[in-house]
């Protein structure tokens, strides 16, 4: 009877100490939110009132009047084409340098030697500012999406590469061996031990990757196009309409955000697993 009641005892403790686990989570998100609104409205407090007293209106603009034009792109349907099609490329870009950022990952940790002879060559690529490369991407594939997906893809993969390869490289050596001396293959090593140790550092390379996704798609834009919200920045600079830049340029901060936070979600599922995943946050969603 003891043993039951101990049990019973056990459980509650549990339960109580779950909730306040969770408690705690809620009053730390809250506080989170409640931070970042108290920093956007000092942004744009201080921004109002610098717009027209320490800095010209014609260079700055003023959040409102960065909201009135963004109600009047969006209003007029001017927006949404160029929208949609940054979003489309900086997606397609996003998903092709996961995928060969991961390919490349699974192929280093499966062959140690290969990471050793591409070394040089990765290095030597990413030494490389991709800026630079764009107009000899276009000149090669030409004035359409193509050249601004690859921009993209290129900024991506680096980034999902590097931080995916250093948790390969992150696994503990003795749980290696300890793997190996009870007779696991190579493959099993690689799936049940390196590869789901390289999700937290995959999950940072993926947020990581979302700004230079769009980085890749606008620098793009900004060379050589007629739709897109880079072009929509460079249309309404070169008419001298500050309002209409700045409500593009918010346009592009909105994608980054929404994808951050999907991002942020996805993560906050997939690794509950990690001692205070319920509780913390880092950085966004």
């Amino acid at each position: 009877m003891s043993a039951v009641h101990s049990a019973t005892y056990e459980a509650a403790l549990l339960d109580r100490a779950a909730t306040q686990v969770r408690a705690r989570g809620r009053a730390r998100r809250l506080s989170i939110a409640l931070g970042r609104a108290v920093l956007l409205v000092a942004f744009l407090g201080a921004w109002g009132l610098a717009s027209g007293r320490l800095v010209d209106r014609d260079f700055l603009s003023d959040p409102g009047a960065v909201l009135a034009a963004l109600v009047e792109l969006a209003a007029s349907g001017r927006l949404w084409p160029h929208l949609g099609q940054t979003v489309g490329e900086v997606l397609a870009g996003y998903l092709i340098g996961v995928v060969l950022g991961i390919a490349l990952t699974v192929l280093v940790a499966a062959v140690p030697a290969a990471h050793r002879v591409l070394r040089p060559f990765l290095i030597a690529f990413y030494s490389i500012p991709k800026i630079a490369l764009a107009p000899l991407i276009i000149m090669w594939f030409g004035l359409g999406v193509a050249p601004k997906v690859i921009l993209a893809a290129a900024f991506v993969f680096f980034v999902v590469f590097m931080n995916m390869v250093a948790g390969v490289y992150s696994v503990n050596p003795q749980l290696l061996a300890a793997m190996r001396v009870m007779g696991a293959s190579p493959a099993v090593v690689l799936r049940k031990v390196t590869l789901p140790s390289s999700v937290p550092y995959l999950m940072t390379g993926l947020r990581l990757a979302v700004p230079e996704a769009l980085i890749g798609a606008v620098v793009g834009e900004f060379i050589s196009a007629n739709q897109g919200l880079g072009y929509l920045v460079t249309s309404a600079a070169a008419q001298f309409n500050t309002a209409a830049t700045m409500a593009a340029i918010a346009a592009l901060l909105l994608i980054v955000v929404v994808m951050d936070f999907g991002l942020g979600f996805a993560e906050r599922r997939l690794l509950r697993w990690r001692p205070g995943e319920g509780t913390t946050n880092h950085g966004g969603g």
